[in-house]
């Protein structure tokens, strides 16, 4: 489990449901409601894995959780998920101007499973060349981009214009401590995480971290789903992780035009005009 809050990466299923009880305690008087908002459960071919994204209320934030599952003799259970709140985009801003932004889950005990290795470097070839993420995302039928603010859910056809805009905005990330990666036991599905450095053309660095769903298709694998989310903390908490920003783009070099050759006369030619000459 990662998020919501800056410590809170659990490899154990007891540490996780502990750090919950801060969000929904089950044995509280008065229980907090849930709302969910935008459900979107994607099985993978064969039916023993899947992936989840929603958006729901909790008192009075928004969370977004994206999580991957595992079915075993029909009963479904919880293999990896990532939590997080939802600040609409002014606090965001205000937040991370005092470096109070950081990525959920800073740091991961889990590393990456061989298995996944394709999934990482597809992950990892994306981070400067964010198309191709978004060529990935816009390809796949059930493809969902959830962003770190309120409001940022995006999916279907919408995301290659989203994509286009964050392309030409020359959005890039840089990862600012470990990836974590594993597949699900049929092999299906990878998730592969880290805490990044988000930087554009016209914004501030936003520390926050990634957790991406990827699907196998033959040999290769292709991200299904994105999830990027921040954590609040206290100011200058997240000034460490802008000191890790990723590289410009070099500039493409424009082609020079070709200079066309004259053509050389011929035989025929030359002898004419020795003939001119004499």
């Amino acid at each position: 489990m990662f998020g919501p809050r800056k410590g809170d990466a659990f490899a154990t299923r007891t540490d996780a449901l502990v750090a919950l009880t801060a969000i929904v305690d089950p044995k509280a008087k008065r229980k907090v409601p849930l709302s969910s908002r935008s459900l979107g459960v994607v099985p993978a071919p064969g039916g023993h894995s899947a992936w989840a994204v929603d958006v729901f209320a909790a008192g009075g934030d928004m969370f977004a959780v994206t999580s991957i599952l595992t079915n075993s003799d029909d009963i479904w259970t919880v293999n990896a998920v990532a939590l997080a709140v939802m600040p609409d985009k002014g606090h965001a801003k205000n937040e991370n101007d005092r470096d109070a932004v950081v990525p959920p889950a800073a740091a991961s005990k889990v590393k990456v499973d061989d298995a996944a290795r394709g999934a990482v470097d597809r992950f990892e070839k994306g981070l400067l060349d964010q198309k191709v993420w978004g060529d990935d995302l816009a390809a796949a039928s059930e493809g969902v981009f959830v962003g770190p603010t309120a409001g940022e859910i995006t999916r279907g056809k919408e995301l290659e214009k989203v994509w286009k805009k964050r392309v030409a905005k020359g959005v890039r990330e840089a990862v600012s401590g470990e990836v974590s990666a594993a597949t699900t036991p049929d092999g299906k599905l990878a998730w592969v995480t880290a805490p990044v450095t988000r930087v554009d053309d016209k914004g501030p660095p936003m520390p926050l971290r990634v957790f991406a769903v990827f699907a196998k298709a033959g040999d290769s694998w292709t991200m299904t789903a994105l999830h990027e989310s921040l954590a609040l903390d206290q100011p200058g908490a997240g000034a460490s992780f802008k000191k890790t920003l990723p590289k410009k783009p070099e500039p493409k070099e424009e082609a020079k035009p070709v200079e066309k050759k004259k053509p050389e006369p011929t035989t025929a030619k030359k002898k004419k005009k020795k003939k001119r000459s004499l």
